[in-house]
């Protein structure tokens, strides 16, 4: 099966749990809004050729998300519960010819592609209604009734994620009969279990989190993160010495460049644009322009900061190497760290710095130049 599945994203509700006046599906982790990241590998699927979001009647954000133009998007209105807009959408898609659809929450951003591989081919293999992900219940559960207090079995019971994949027709009809008995449907496994259908499971993701409070927000704000490499060398010539992440280091020697030469910001640089995926710097700073000769570095890290604030993120740490002969970098270290501390607009206690040799090898064993390696991490 190629490009043949519906998807539906429901997106209609507001989010009284998450006590935010910006709808929990709108607010900005890493970069994206949560409903962009939750659509993101939906529309990256080759399984999948239509895409179904429904949204409140008042809804004023959607247009504003990077998919609204998509090719395979469509915006429906959805209902005053999850299951009438799941069946708003599944209204629109009537006269196409879906075997399966698959329905997810807008506020699970921590979706990937290979869980639409895994669901649809759990759905094939099992011959089920609906396929479904589960996690075992690790906390203890308790029962309340009045004032008495019991423990459940745990190992009776499992939490359910999406996405969730069903047949189209049976979910369709089930929908239908369920709101007309004024039933809550809860999600969609539900209602095709009610209805008498069969149901698959495979083991989901504890990462494949739901944003329903302001803390599961800041939980994947904490762990999400964009990782960037950078490598930059530069020969030496006869001098009095160099800057190196703004610190003047007094030597022998001075940097050969078309800017000012500091090879570690300029590692670091990189490293910065290629964790937003903005490239590298000769996009920005060619060396081929004549205006940037004797550029101060300091001002391609502030361009570098300016881009990644834009996409509403920021240095979580930094960690570099550099690498040459001589001058010793061992003495230097602090006022480095320092240095870039205040550049940078970070703590000390985020910036990672050694130096090493090349063991007499090659250009930098021979003394003729100077290199660094960095890695950084955006959240």
């Amino acid at each position: 099966m190629k490009n043949n599945l519906l998807v539906v994203i429901a997106a209609a509700g507001v989010g009284e749990r998450f006590n935010k006046d910006l709808p929990k599906q709108y607010s900005k982790l890493d970069g994206k809004s949560v409903i962009e990241k939750s659509v993101q590998p939906f529309l990256d699927s080759h399984l999948v050729s239509k895409v179904v979001v429904t949204v409140s009647k008042s809804d004023n954000y959607i247009k504003d998300q990077d998919f609204y133009n998509n090719e395979k998007i469509v915006i429906v209105e959805g209902g005053d519960s999850r299951a009438q807009s799941v069946l708003n959408a599944l209204n629109q898609a009537l006269d196409e010819d879906y075997t399966y659809v698959i329905t997810h929450d807008a506020a699970r951003p921590n979706v990937f592609e290979e869980d639409i591989e895994s669901l649809y081919q759990e759905i094939n293999l099992s011959k089920t209604d609906c396929s479904i992900f589960y996690l075992p219940v690790v906390d203890s559960i308790k029962h309340e009734d009045g004032f008495h207090h019991s423990t459940l079995d745990k190992s009776k019971y499992y939490l359910v994620q999406t996405p969730q994949i069903s047949n189209f027709k049976k979910l369709h009809s089930s929908l239908i009969s369920l709101l007309e008995e004024g039933i809550n449907v809860p999600d969609e496994s539900f209602a095709l279990e009610t209805k008498g259908y069969s149901i698959s499971r495979l083991k989901g993701r504890s990462s494949n989190i739901k944003i329903t409070h302001m803390e599961d927000l800041y939980l994947l704000e904490k762990f999400s993160t964009r990782t960037g490499t950078g490598f930059d060398l530069h020969t030496y010539k006869e001098g009095e010495g160099f800057l190196i992440g703004g610190y003047f280091l007094e030597c022998d020697f001075e940097i050969e460049a078309h800017s000012d030469g500091d090879v570690l910001l300029h590692s670091i640089a990189d490293s910065i644009l290629g964790a937003s995926a903005l490239g590298d710097i000769g996009i920005f700073f060619s060396d081929k322009d004549d205006s940037n000769k004797g550029l101060d570095s300091v001002n391609i890290i502030n361009f570098c900061l300016k881009k990644i604030k834009e996409l509403n993120l920021e240095i979580y740490n930094i960690d570099a190497t550099i690498i040459c002969e001589s001058p010793k970098i061992s003495p230097h270290r602090e006022g480095i760290i320092q240095s870039l501390s205040n550049i940078l607009k970070i703590p000390k206690s985020k910036i990672g710095l050694k130096a090493t040799t090349s063991e007499k090898i090659g250009i930098i064993g021979q003394n003729k130049a100077i290199a660094v390696q960095s890695l950084v991490n955006l959240k």
